[in-house]
This record gives C-alpha cells, sequence and structure tokens, in this order.
C-alpha cells in the first residue's frame, strides 16, 4: 500500500499544482544573450526582444551592488493569466518567470517607465541574493549540487527576500514602490492608529490587513532606512554575511555586522520616526460619514440614485462579492464574484461586471457577465475584459488585455460584437474608462513612459482633449451629472487625493479638493450634485463614506509629482551608459529546448534503517525544465545487508496541455526469515526476499474553474512479483508458491469534483461539498477467473453559520467507505489519526498521513479488512485571531479554532476464504466510535512556512480494550482533519 499510496499522493499534489503553472503546449521560443535565456510563446516576441536587453541592463545594474549569481539564467515570458506576478528560483537552476500582463488595476505598482524593465529588476534582485553561496554552504553545493537545503539565504524570512527586491527596483530604476506612495500610505494608517507591525507580525500568511502585502511594505521601508542611515553598501555587507553564516536565520548576528545594530533595533528608530511624524489625524473631507465598517477591500463604489451606492469588495469572513449600501450604513449582498470588480447598472436595471475565470488549466481570463434576477450569465469567453461601464443605450467601453499591453474598446450590449477603438502599444497603457452622462464622450487614464494623464475621448476613441499629466499615479476619473466636471484621484502631492477639473473649456484648470492623512480613491458625484463618495484608506483596509459636495474647498492642484524620497541624495543608482528603455533584441530566435533547465543539478543524500533490513544508503533528485513540460523525481537506494537494489522513478508529461500523462516505474524488496525444526528446535536457516516490481501508465484531466475543481484519471498498471531466497539453495525447499513468478496487470480510474468555498479569514472550508472516487481491477496473468476489484468513495460537506467571531461557524461532515475481494493484494485499515506531512525541507516532512478511514483515539491501522468505512461530524468554531509573532519563538500565531467531533469506522471481513487475504481475526472487528476535541493553530514557522498545527483529545467509546485504546489519546499533528 505504500506504494500505492506514493503514486497517489504524486498525481493528486502535481494535477493540483499545474493549475498555477505556464501553458506548456505552447510554442515556445528562445533567445540567447549573454547571461539569459529568454523563453516566449510567439504572440510575445516584441515584449520578450525588449525582456531580453532589459535583463542585461539590470544583470549590469545589480552587479555594481551585488555579487552576480552564478551560470546562465533562465528568463520566461508569459501571458497566460490576466494579472500581475512574477517570480524567482535558484533551485534547481535560476530561472524567472515573468508574466506580461502590466498593473493597471494594481495601484502599488504603476510607478514605472517599461513595467517589464521595472519587473524583471525585482525578480533578478532575488537571483543575486538567493544564488549567492559562500563558506561551508558553497562547499556543500561543490559535493550536493544545487540542493535547496544549501542556499544560505533562502532561510531567511520572506520579508526580508522581498524588501531587498522592492529596495533594489526603485533604487536602479528611480520608480517602483518606494517611489510610489502605496508603502508610505499603508505604514501613515498603522502609524495614525498606532498599530505599526513588529518584525515578528510580517508574515505572508497573516490574516490582518493587507495580508500578505506586509512582507513588501515594511521589508522595503526598513531596507531604505538602512541604506539612507547606514550608507547603501551595508546592504551588500548584510548580502555577503548572510551567505557564509552558519545560523542564516538567526538575523541578529548578520544584521549588526553589517549594520552596526540588529534589525531589531532599526525597526525601533523607524517605527518611532514614523510615529512621530504622523501625531494627529485629519478627517477625509468636511463633513464626511462613514458608510462600510469592514475594511479590507472595496472598490468602485457607483450611485444607486440620490440614497445607495453599489461596490465591490472582499470583507474576507465570506467570498468576494457585490454590495448594495444605503447612506445609513445598512448592507446587502447583491451576488459573489470571483474577485472585486466595478458593477454598473444596465438599462434593464441588471448589472454588468467583470471576473475572472479558468478557460483551461494554464489560462484565467477576465470576461464580461450580466447579473439578472440573482443569476450570473456570461457575456463574453476569453475576451480579457476589465473596468466596464456603460451608457444609456446599452453600449460598453471596457479595458482589454493583450499581449503586454491593454487598450480601450467597445462591446455592444449582448457582448457580441468588440471594436477597439485607442491602438496598441507596449508603452501605453489604458484603465478606468467612463462614459459621459450624455454618452457622447469617455474619459479615461493613460500611463506612457511613466507619466499619467487623465483623456478625454469621442466615443470613437479620437481625443479631444487630455489633462493632469504627472509622473504621479492618476486613476478613477469620474464624471459630474451635468457633464461639466471629472473627479479623479492622484498621488502627485505624495498622497493620493481627490482632485477636480473644469471640463468645459480646453486645457481644464485641476484642482485639488482634499487633504487626508492616508489616502483617498475613486470619486463618485451623487445624481442630484449634493454629495461626493469616495474610499478612503484606514488600517484596516478601505472604507466607503459620503461627504457634502458643498463642503469642499478648491485649492490650486500641485504642478508635479512629490517623491516620497525627495531630497535623499544616496537613494538612486542610476548606472550611465546603458540602452535606453525600450531598445530591442535583435538575436536570432531558436526553438525552445527543454535539456538545459531540466537535466540533474543536485542530490539528497537517503538514509534508511531497520532492524531486520539493516541499512539502505542511496540518493534521490528532481527536476523540471523551465516550461513545465516534464518533470520527474527519482530514488535509488542500496542495501547493505541484502545487497539488493531497490528504486522508483515518477515522470510526468504535460505537453499536450491536457491530459497529463504520468509515469511510475519502481522495484522494492520485502525480506523476511526461514525458520525450520533442527533437533528439536525452531532455529533460522536463511531469508526470503519478495521483489515486487511495478509500472504504471497514467493520464489525467483537470478542469480548475474560481467556484468549482474536477478531476478525472484512468490508467494501466502491471506488477510483477517473485521470490528469491538466502542461500539461494533454499528456495526449493519452500512451497512451490515462492518458485513462480506472478505478473498483475491492472485498470486504475478516478475521480473527483469540489465546490467548497474558502473566504481568507475561513476557518474551513464552507458552503459546498467534495466529491471522490477511485476504483482499481487487476488480474493475475495467465490465469482465468482470478480477477480482483476494489472501490473507495470519500465525500464531504460542510455548511456556514454566520455566528459571532472573526470568521463562520461551520458543521462539517465527511463519509468514507470502501470494498474489494477476498482475493485482492491489499486490505484497508482503518484507525488512527488523520492530518498532513508537512515538507520542511524537500525530502524531510513532519506530521501523520492522511488516512481514508482514520478514527481518532485508537492505534493507526488497528483494524484491516476488505470492507471499511468511516465518518465524522464536526463543529468548527473560531476562536481568536491574533496574527502575531513572538521575538525569541520561531512561530507565527495567525488565527485559531476549536472542534467538536465525532467520529466512527470499522475494517474488517465479512468471511475468511481458502487462499484470501483476510484472517479470521479481521472477522470479529468491532465498530471504533470516538469524540473529543481538537484546538487548530493556523500558523507560520520560521513566519513563512504556513502549516495548521493540530492539538487534541479523544475519548474512545467503543470495545477500547479490545482494540489496545488507551481511555483518552492526546496528540499533535499538521494539517486538517478532513
Amino acid at each position: 500500500m505504500r506504494t500505492a499510496a506514493l503514486v497517489a499522493a504524486l498525481l493528486f499534489t502535481a494535477a493540483r499544482a499545474i493549475s498555477a503553472q505556464l501553458p506548456p503546449d505552447e510554442h515556445w521560443r528562445t533567445l540567447h544573450t549573454r547571461h539569459f535565456r529568454v523563453h516566449f510563446a510567439p504572440a510575445l516576441e516584441e515584449e520578450a526582444r525588449r525582456a531580453a536587453v532589459n535583463a542585461e541592463r539590470a544583470y549590469t545594474e545589480l552587479s555594481t551592488e551585488l555579487v552576480p549569481p552564478r551560470g546562465t539564467i533562465d528568463l520566461v515570458i508569459s501571458d497566460n493569466v490576466d494579472f500581475v506576478n512574477g517570480y524567482a528560483t535558484p533551485f534547481p537552476s535560476n530561472r524567472i518567470v515573468l508574466y506580461a500582463h502590466p498593473p493597471t488595476e494594481a495601484s502599488g505598482l504603476r510607478s514605472y517607465e517599461d513595467w517589464n524593465a521595472l519587473v524583471v529588476t525585482h525578480e533578478l534582485t532575488h537571483i543575486f541574493h538567493l544564488d549567492r553561496s559562500r563558506g561551508i554552504w558553497r562547499f556543500g553545493q561543490a559535493i550536493f549540487g544545487r540542493n535547496a537545503l544549501l542556499f544560505p539565504n533562502l532561510y531567511e524570512p520572506r520579508w526580508v527576500l522581498e524588501g531587498l527586491a522592492v529596495y533594489f527596483e526603485s533604487r536602479l530604476t528611480g520608480l517602483g514602490r518606494l517611489e510610489s506612495s502605496e508603502h508610505y500610505m499603508i505604514a501613515r494608517a498603522a502609524a495614525i492608529a498606532n498599530r505599526v507591525p513588529t518584525l515578528q507580525e510580517l508574515s505572508p500568511g497573516t490574516s490582518r490587513f493587507p495580508g500578505g502585502e506586509v512582507i513588501y511594505v515594511y521589508g522595503s521601508l526598513l531596507f531604505d532606512y538602512l541604506s539612507r542611515t547606514r550608507g547603501p553598501g551595508s546592504i551588500r555587507e548584510f548580502v555577503e554575511r548572510g551567505a557564509k553564516t552558519p545560523l542564516p536565520f538567526i538575523l541578529t548576528l548578520t544584521s549588526r555586522s553589517a549594520f552596526g545594530m540588529s534589525f531589531q533595533t532599526a525597526w525601533r528608530q523607524w517605527r518611532d520616526s514614523l510615529v512621530r511624524e504622523m501625531r494627529s489625524s485629519r478627517e477625509p473631507m468636511p463633513g464626511w460619514r462613514q458608510l462600510t465598517s469592514a475594511g479590507r477591500v472595496v472598490q468602485s463604489p457607483r450611485w444607486l440614485g440620490d440614497t445607495a451606492l453599489i461596490y465591490a469588495g472582499d470583507k474576507a469572513r465570506e467570498m468576494p462579492a457585490a454590495y448594495e449600501v444605503s447612506l445609513s450604513g445598512r448592507e446587502k449582498n447583491l451576488g459573489r464574484r470571483n474577485a472585486p470588480g466595478g458593477n454598473v447598472l444596465m438599462p434593464d436595471g441588471s448589472l454588468l461586471f467583470s471576473q475572472p475565470d479558468y478557460l483551461d488549466p494554464y489560462h484565467i481570463r477576465f470576461d464580461l457577465y450580466v447579473q439578472r434576477n440573482g443569476a450570473q450569465v456570461r457575456l463574453t469567453t476569453g475576451a480579457r475584459l476589465t473596468a466596464p461601464d456603460v451608457r444609456a443605450d446599452g453600449e460598453i467601453v471596457a479595458v482589454q488585455d493583450v499581449p503586454a499591453s491593454t487598450r480601450l474598446v467597445r462591446v455592444t450590449r449582448d457582448g457580441r460584437t468588440l471594436v477597439p477603438i485607442t491602438p496598441t502599444s507596449l508603452d501605453v497603457q489604458w484603465s478606468d474608462p467612463q462614459w459621459s452622462p450624455d454618452g457622447s464622450r469617455i474619459v479615461a487614464v493613460r500611463q506612457s513612459r511613466g507619466r499619467s494623464d487623465i483623456v478625454i475621448l469621442d466615443s470613437d476613441g479620437k481625443t479631444i482633449d487630455s489633462f493632469a499629466a504627472t509622473h504621479g499615479l492618476n486613476s478613477a476619473p469620474s464624471w459630474s451629472a451635468d457633464g461639466r466636471r471629472i473627479f479623479f484621484s492622484s498621488e502627485r502631492s505624495g498622497t493620493p487625493q481627490i482632485y477636480v477639473a473644469d471640463v468645459t473649456t480646453f486645457a481644464p484648470t485641476v484642482s485639488r479638493v482634499t487633504d487626508a492623512s492616508t489616502g483617498l480613491f475613486s470619486p463618485e458625484v451623487s445624481p442630484d450634485q449634493t454629495k461626493l463618495a469616495a474610499l478612503v484608506f484606514n488600517v484596516d483596509g478601505y472604507h466607503l463614506g459620503v461627504a457634502p459636495l458643498g463642503s469642499l474647498e478648491p485649492v490650486p492642484a500641485d504642478s508635479a509629482r512629490i517623491s516620497p524620497r525627495a531630497g535623499c541624495q544616496n537613494c538612486l543608482d542610476i548606472v550611465q551608459g546603458l540602452p535606453p528603455l525600450g531598445t530591442s533584441d535583435t538575436s536570432r530566435a531558436t526553438e525552445y529546448s527543454a535539456w538545459p533547465s531540466l537535466l540533474p543539478r543536485y542530490w539528497t543524500p537517503v538514509l534508511e534503517s531497520t532492524t531486520d533490513d539493516g541499512t539502505s544508503f542511496g540518493a534521490s533528485t528532481s527536476g523540471y525544465d523551465v516550461v513545465g513540460r516534464h518533470s520527474y523525481t527519482m530514488e535509488v537506494l542500496r542495501n547493505n545487508r541484502f545487497r539488493e537494489n531497490s528504486a522508483w522513478l515518477w515522470y510526468r508529461y504535460s505537453g499536450f496541455g491536457l491530459p497529463l500523462i504520468d509515469l511510475y516505474a519502481s522495484q522494492n524488496f520485502s525480506n523476511g526469515h526461514v525458520f525450520s525444526s533442527v533437533g528439536g528446535q525452531t532455529v533460522e536457516v536463511g531469508n526470503i526476499l519478495e521483489r515486487d516490481r511495478i509500472a504504471s501508465l497514467q493520464a489525467t484531466f483537470i478542469r480548475p474553474r474560481f467556484r468549482s475543481y474536477s478531476l478525472a484519471s484512468i490508467g494501466g498498471e502491471i506488477e510483477n512479483i517473485d521470490y528469491l531466497t538466502a542461500p539461494d539453495t533454499l528456495l526449493r525447499h519452500l512451497s512451490p508458491f515462492f518458485s513462480t513468478s506472478r505478473t498483475y496487470p491492472a485498470l486504475v480510474a478516478s475521480a473527483g469534483w469540489s465546490n467548497a468555498q474558502r473566504p481568507a479569514l475561513s476557518i474551513s472550508p464552507e458552503d459546498g461539498v467534495s466529491i471522490s472516487m477511485s476504483g482499481r481491477a487487476r488480474w493475475q496473468y495467465g490465469s482465468s477467473g482470478s480477477s480482483t476489484r476494489s472501490a473507495v468513495a470519500v465525500g464531504t460537506a460542510f455548511k456556514s453559520l454566520d455566528l459571532a467571531g472573526f470568521a463562520h461557524h461551520v458543521l462539517a461532515l465527511r463519509g468514507a467507505g470502501g470494498i474489494t475481494d477476498e482475493h485482492s493484494p491489499d486490505r484497508f485499515t482503518a484507525g488512527g489519526i488523520s492530518g498532513t506531512l508537512l515538507e520542511v525541507f524537500p525530502g524531510y516532512s513532519l506530521g501523520e498521513q492522511r488516512r481514508t478511514f482514520g478514527v481518532r483515539g485508537y492505534p493507526g491501522g488497528v483494524e484491516q479488512g476488505i470492507r471499511a468505512y468511516s465518518a465524522a461530524l464536526e463543529y468548527r468554531a473560531p476562536l481568536f485571531a491574533p496574527s502575531r509573532g513572538f521575538r525569541f519563538i520561531p512561530v507565527f500565531i495567525d488565527r485559531t479554532s476549536l472542534s467538536i467531533f465525532g467520529e466512527t469506522g470499522r475494517a474488517y471481513c465479512p468471511k475468511v476464504v481458502t487462499d484470501g487475504v483476510c484472517r479470521s481475526v479481521d472477522v470479529s472487528n468491532p465498530a471504533m466510535t470516538s469524540v473529543g476535541a481538537e484546538f487548530n493553530i493556523d500558523s507560520g514557522l520560521q513566519l513563512d512556512l504556513q502549516a495548521r498545527i493540530r492539538l487534541g483529545l479523544a475519548f474512545p467509546l467503543a470495545n477500547r480494550q479490545q482494540l489496545r485504546a488507551s481511555a483518552a489519546q492526546a496528540y499533535a499533528t499538521f494539517g486538517a482533519s478532513f
């Protein structure tokens, strides 16, 4: 059963991970530069040629600050998802993946002259930082290769990794997040509320707003502070010392030696200076009245008449949704959304909105939907449309994502006809379009070469006027009801404020009308032009509020952007003499080859030892090519007592897209002793060795969607079992059964489906079901009538309860059943704790295995049989969400919850059959029943390794003595019970 479980785990894990993978079935091509292999699909060739120059530019710039990495770096440019992302890893080789979609919806990332150059610099910083290894680490890599355990800077917390990358993206480009207002706005809001986090609270797994963004915000601000006060050279010194220290996870040692003070001391000094600057808070606008209380994510408010607004929100306690809120603050959930985004009224009263979903396992696209009478109808498929607005006749204007850029399009009300109205350029991005009240004009934000301006176009896309150009970000322009004024948000003053432009004449006059302490966004004037709605940023997120429009006092707009780091003399390091932005590589592109990134780059020693089998030693390795067409894991062991060679190999080919083709092959040995009666005494006369060889081939189909997940697989397997003895002459004295090699072909199939929800603050899956089934038919080659069949089914159901607490309470139900026949090679087992193995390092795990028929309070696998069932009912309640860490304990505690459970299960045989697997003891196996409670801690080990820790106490209620169960069992494990 160990082999089968391994194969199942590999298939399931790889199938779920594929949902975030690059599309391996695309026609990939490669550009070769001095330090990079740049891989791209044909539609992205222009962007890839720019990326090749940008990468070499960033390499030169970073080489003036840090020690360059080893070897050639693989850089993949992809456009398979409609959101901003990228990642870098030094394992198993230096590789970077960039998604080409520009950050038109991510305000904190919109400070750039060339988006590709900015994100290349960020991700390449990770390679420079993480590849650096000195001392014992470089010696270990000389022996074991690029083993993930031997990169010292990987042991540093994520806030260090991302803080350094953001610091260098701004230092070397003069733009980026430290030159934008968002990071400072988040820190100011926290200081005003006296809630600046500690270093121990900077975990990517925190549920406290702004979530994982804290590692980017505060990590970069701390390194910026250290660079200003201790000199830019201290940053390089920190990286060099971290690459050599034998204890890289103890940051006090490296920070003191590099900066002359610990990170803790530097953090206190920076935090105290920030709090002193933020002693008081100003009202967002005169007469401001806040309408929402949940905070977190609030977007795109629109008026519904003069007495209510609609907005998109994610309160984290429930899934993202559209909400209606009255001026008294009363809210109504209008319907779930896959992600927050604008909602606008169609002429017939339905709601038009855009949301993302999977088109296939590799592509996520935004499309238009209409909600009528609570039902959502899809208007487009794969059209890549966001930020829609509709005029009185139903004509839609929206932003369309195109490879590495955006443009404005008009869409008919039925979604069938789409007409671009602005040209496509890598240097120009569009966002936030809105029709004028009379439907003759469109206002939108245009960003080009680091400058942002507000543009007025006619209905065909011809530019009528533009204004408010600045190197700061402009966003969310909206019209007054009479079409004479345009309100918008801009960060030109250093903080996002509301501005207004009189557009009755050309070259409109722009005035600032707010002076909030943190930031104001998305202004919307009421139809009667008496109120202004807007979003204000607080420490717990965004809030929607209104103020009397007549109370606003316009002041002349700031003429130019004020940099958050204005006056800093050593914050920027602009290297001269490099190719200008927009330069393209002109070398010849070649066909993509997987071999350079697929070949093994490391090995891990494996040592196993038991009393009966002695010691086995060997090695394991794994690899995958950079676009994910091929992946494999293999292990080889040599047993020193019986001189056996065991091995297993798992390989996946994803080049078809679907199905995923999985190959598994293994050879394992089981050893036993042979006894005989000699002179009236039982003595050991030798050993018998069972050699088990398995080969399987399986095809898997997956269908991920934002609201469901489906999986189906089918395959074949062949198993060969034979026996050897030591000494070899012993074999002929044993039963003839052991002299015959047996071959067992089999067919296997499985399927699963789930639609359970998982809000950000949830303690459990909610409001859905998960069902999985698997079956196996097995024959013995050369025999008739000896087939065996087995089937297993598992179902879970979850129902949320809207009771007090930071998250919903949940009722959870699970049932499982399994059946096979008397000649099956394996029996089911029941009893024990079901958990999750937590991979601490590659190849090294802690925790309990997942048990299909687990019953807490009883020994693991205490019952065996060819029939099995289990059922569990749990009540899960949230307790508290501290979202805090501890200075001297490397554990971050985010949320805690309590589970009260009742559970039952049994594995048994109906009867004993000659030559069957059932034993007489299995026939009388009784049912197991237990109750108990678990204290669950959603934590981050060493801040970053997210895991659920379960501390439980189970009380067996039935057949305790017969099954050798204690009166109570206390236990600890990882993962959810189900």
